[in-house]
């Protein structure tokens, strides 16, 4: 079986370009405190279960009936998620309750990464199953209510405005608004279980390109500050973020390079020099499969373009569109084309133009 890689986040993380999950167990009177908050209330909670009240109470009943109704009824296991292995665990405490871990996230997402590839209501329905064969009825009640939080604050991320005041391109208030989002719809403890790790990482981030940014900084003094910034981490998250940062600092070099006239072969001799023929050989793998990538993303931009102009029936025009996506791409390639012309769009709009 391989490991399935789930991409755990969002946008907003992506643009830290630094954040690496240090999952942190939470133990004692911590579990008492989560217990609490995943039964406690919110505005945002209560509306979000009312809306789906029936869902869930159809849930529970199903958890605590027959095992075999909810499997048979079940589609074949999606292409993306076909041998893979499950991605997180879940655990009860003494009294049956689920213990609140990054773990718990880990495997909703699991299954979730599948969106798009099979419809919403059969994402769900493989959760619960997966819910109902590893946790006892009380337990798995408390995570089909938190798998709907989840969803609903996943939902929500979609519709994410930054506070009244705040300027578009501040990341910190971006961030600081999906800190808010989360706690709103999931509660602290299953927001700190789910995101902590996360946050302490992106916090340190943001305050590391505050300081580069910094032109009143020395040298010096900048990576006095910064070392002192990453002290702040766990030894094992330091040393997971070093390495997440290691392919960024090496792609700066090589921009810097090339931006001077280097050659392809200068190019090749100098990874041969900083990381070795090995992964000489991977980055010039992954620079062919970029450039076929970039190809192959221009050449469906033309044809859905061409589409948009040929066809005046707005519906037709988009399920033409709909169509073309899915001839052109394969179901885990597709979230990346609507991430490429997403963050197009957001250039665009910034430097005034059009999106594609």
């Amino acid at each position: 079986m391989k490991i399935r890689p789930v991409a755990v986040v969002l946008a907003l993380g992506a643009a830290i370009g630094a954040g690496v999950l240090g999952w942190l167990a939470l133990q004692g009177e911590v579990r008492d405190e989560m217990r609490a908050a995943s039964n406690a209330t919110s505005p945002v909670r209560d509306a979000a279960r009312l809306a789906s009240g029936a869902a869930v109470a159809r849930s529970a009943a199903g958890l605590q009936g027959d095992a075999r109704r909810g499997d048979a009824a079940l589609p074949p296991t999606p292409t993306s998620l076909q041998d893979t292995q499950e991605d997180g665990a879940l655990r009860v405490d003494a009294e049956g309750h689920l213990v609140l871990s990054a773990d718990v996230r880990l495997l909703f997402d699991y299954y979730l990464s599948a969106t798009g590839e099979e419809p919403p209501e059969v994402i769900r329905a493989r959760i619960l199953a997966a819910l109902r064969e590893k946790l006892p009825p009380r337990a798995a009640e408390e995570a089909v209510r938190l798998l709907d939080d989840y969803r609903a604050y996943r939902e929500a991320t979609r519709a994410l405005r930054v506070p009244p005041g705040s300027a578009q391109d501040d990341l910190g208030s971006r961030l600081e608004a999906l800190r808010q989002l989360r706690r709103e719809h999931l509660g602290d403890a299953a927001a700190d279980a789910f995101f902590s790790a996360e946050e302490q990482v992106d916090s340190v981030s943001l305050e590391r390109m505050k300081l580069e940014r910094d032109t009143s900084l020395t040298r010096e003094e900048r990576e006095r500050r910064i070392a002192a910034l990453e002290e702040q981490l766990p030894p094992a998250m330091r040393a997971q973020r070093e390495e997440a940062l290691r392919p960024l600092r090496q792609q700066a070099e090589e921009r810097e390079l090339l931006a001077t006239g280097a050659t392809a072969e200068d190019l090749h001799q100098y990874r041969q020099a900083t990381v070795g023929t090995e992964a000489t050989e991977q980055l010039e793998a992954l620079d062919r499969q970029r450039a076929e990538w970039k190809q192959r993303l221009e050449a469906f931009r033309a044809k859905r373009e061409a589409l948009r102009l040929s066809e005046p029936d707005a519906a037709v025009r988009e399920a033409a569109v709909q169509r073309l996506l899915v001839d052109s791409f394969t179901p885990e390639e597709r979230p990346r084309v609507q991430a490429a012309d997403a963050l197009d769009a957001e250039r665009a709009r910034q430097q005034g133009g059009t999106s594609p």
